[in-house]
């Protein structure tokens, strides 16, 4: 399967999820604002070729991350490579506490990644992270992480 059926499966997948979702989220708002679910249709409706998303899977092995974690690859269209995201969600209340934990993180997957750039992005309510991304796909990944975020407080 290539690339972009696969992209497309994902889509459709996301699509059907927000629909079924979307039945349950009149009752009161969200309880975890901008929730994963969320944040991947998002990202792919700004354009990016996501594969592979993976919950629960970190860049070290912090296992207080794994419950609020995601992994994915992702790349602009017209680039030849996926690269890692790492995508840690928090609710409003507990996101300004993060950062440590995640800095940990960051600095575990530096380590095993040396020769690499690190790229993080810290917008509410999300600690992202990967390496080598291109300018563009940094732009585009925090313009869905905006989006996302404030999709969720709206929810």
């Amino acid at each position: 399967m290539t690339g972009s059926a696969r992209t497309r499966l994902l889509a459709l997948a996301l699509g059907a999820g927000v629909v079924v979702g979307g039945c349950y989220s009149f009752a009161e708002p969200s309880f975890h604002p901008g929730n994963q679910r969320d944040l991947l249709q998002t990202v792919i409706l700004r354009g990016i070729e996501v594969t592979d998303p993976i919950p629960g899977q970190t860049a070290c092995d912090d296992p207080e991350l794994v419950g609020n974690a995601l992994y994915f690859t992702a790349r602009m269209p017209g680039e030849e490579e996926y690269r890692d995201v790492y995508v840690h969600t928090y609710r409003e209340k507990s996101w300004a506490g993060s950062a440590e934990e995640v800095d940990g993180c960051e600095d575990s997957y530096a380590a095993a990644n040396p020769d690499a750039e690190i790229i993080r992005l810290d917008i509410p309510v999300y600690r992202i992270l990967g390496a080598d991304w291109s300018e563009e796909l940094t732009e585009e990944l925090t313009k869905a992480l905006e989006e996302a975020a404030e999709a969720g407080k709206q929810g």
